[in-house]
């Protein structure tokens, strides 16, 4: 696992620093509730059956770098983290959960998210403004934030 970088957090704050003072309260608020605060590369999502029948996708990540994190014996010391929420696609059945990100396998995102131990059907508290895109620049390796553009607006059960 390696260090999160003091670039990236001055990144961060001086992306911040150009938003409006709601929003800066919303990424307040959903820092505030979340127990784990990374960034990471998305490198597969699955989708199974729990024991109680409910359809859910498990998203792994790796190259984290951790920001906060409440319970560092559940994620911090891992080389991946897994964040399972409810919903996903399954033998041509579709269970899609609202304001859930879509989160794209080889990308890298700055997430928030509820890691307590427990179940969350939506584990990112704001929901899809939990996960922001990570980009990089191929002349300069500078990076940038970007919000999540696709997420899950409604709930459709087949």
């Amino acid at each position: 696992m390696k260090k999160f970088s003091s670039i990236f957090l001055l990144l961060l704050c001086l992306s911040m620093a150009g938003m409006t003072q709601s929003e800066t309260q919303t990424y307040d608020k959903i820092g505030s509730q979340s127990d784990l605060i990374f960034s990471g590369t998305v490198i597969r999502r699955n989708c199974f059956l729990r024991s109680d029948s409910m359809l859910v996708t498990e998203t792994v990540f790796n190259d984290i770098g951790i920001v906060k994190s409440v319970n560092p014996s559940r994620s911090v010391n891992d080389p991946e983290i897994r964040i399972i929420h409810a919903g996903g696609t399954l033998n041509c059945k579709i269970i899609m959960t609202p304001d859930i990100p879509d989160l794209v396998v080889g990308k890298r995102y700055f997430v928030f998210v509820k890691d307590d131990g427990t179940f969350h059907p939506n584990p990112f508290p704001g929901g899809c403004k939990a996960v922001v895109g990570i980009s990089t620049d191929s002349l300069t390796l500078g990076e940038s934030l970007s919000p999540v553009s696709s997420c899950r607006p409604v709930a459709l059960t087949p």
